[in-house]
């Protein structure tokens, strides 16, 4: 399966990609000197990738579903992640939005939603630090999660903080008449709270597989799109450190698909005494 997370992986970062391309573009070329939008073909091109994103997702899962492919509903045979790599992986994702967090306390102390600001940027700091504490947890030699009230706070903080920055961003542009200004940041800030909201429902025992396999496609794609709008850099290092995070929730459920047991026929006895297979 490594290969399989491999390859999706390149795709969803190429989604991403071309989303950050054209957002940018988009930035660049369809709004004037007063900050207000004109006519220009990006903003169609722009919703056309993200919709063509999730059909290209939906697609991988519909392949996934006709080989007989499962995705296990246990925290930790979903989310195994055992290996130095891994290791490094999800210190370095946690460690980008810590990192995005602290830089933010730093440079946000002047806004006039410094407070919100600072509230935001601990729940970054606490979120990135509990997000490779969480995967090694589904590492257990036994198969068990040992601290399952733990991993449920560990993956309800991201949640937490996506709510907070949507509502930042709803504030920040509740008088703002230009809706393609902020539309991209707001959708990519839902797209991940609801993403994360998804990969805690293995920590809370409540999933949906594939509906979960297609929102984190989608949150790292939307988070990846986001990073060519202008913000705060410390938001910047959030934004990404979540698209990290959220890619290496994918790769592993990818990584610990299992395949359905055939089942076989039942044999019956026919009248005359002999057995037969129907």
């Amino acid at each position: 399966m490594q290969k399989r997370s491999l390859e999706i992986s390149c795709y969803v970062c190429g989604a991403g990609a071309f989303g950050v391309f054209f957002r940018w573009l988009q930035d660049q070329m369809a709004f004037d000197d007063a900050g207000l939008t004109e006519k220009s073909v990006f903003n169609y091109l722009v919703p056309l990738i993200i919709l063509a994103s999730a059909l290209l997702f939906n697609r991988f899962i519909e392949q996934a579903r006709n080989e007989k492919l499962y995705i296990p509903t246990d925290f930790c045979q979903a989310l195994r992640n055992k290996g130095r790599l891994f290791t490094m992986a999800r210190w370095a994702s946690g460690g980008v939005m810590a990192i995005g967090g602290v830089l933010l306390i730093a440079t946000s102390e002047t806004d006039q939603d410094a407070t919100l600001l600072l509230i935001l940027s601990l729940l970054a700091i606490a979120s990135g630090i509990s997000f490779p504490l969480v995967l090694g947890s589904a590492n257990d030699k036994y198969g068990k999660l040992r601290h399952p009230a733990l991993a449920c706070l560990g993956t309800t903080l991201p949640i937490v903080m996506f709510a907070l920055w949507l509502i930042i961003c709803y504030k920040q542009n509740a008088l703002n008449s230009v809706i393609w200004s902020y539309l991209v940041e707001m959708m990519a800030i839902i797209t991940a709270m609801m993403a994360f909201f998804r990969a805690a429902g293995f920590a809370y025992g409540s999933v949906k597989s594939w509906q979960s396999f297609f929102t984190i496609m989608m949150g790292v794609m939307m988070s990846i799109m986001a990073l060519a709008d202008d913000r705060y850099m410390g938001m910047h290092l959030i934004m990404l450190g979540s698209a990290m995070q959220l890619l290496m929730y994918e790769w592993l459920l990818i990584m610990n698909m299992q395949k359905k047991a055939v089942k076989l026929r039942e044999e019956k006895p026919s009248e005359d005494g002999f057995e037969r297979l129907r």
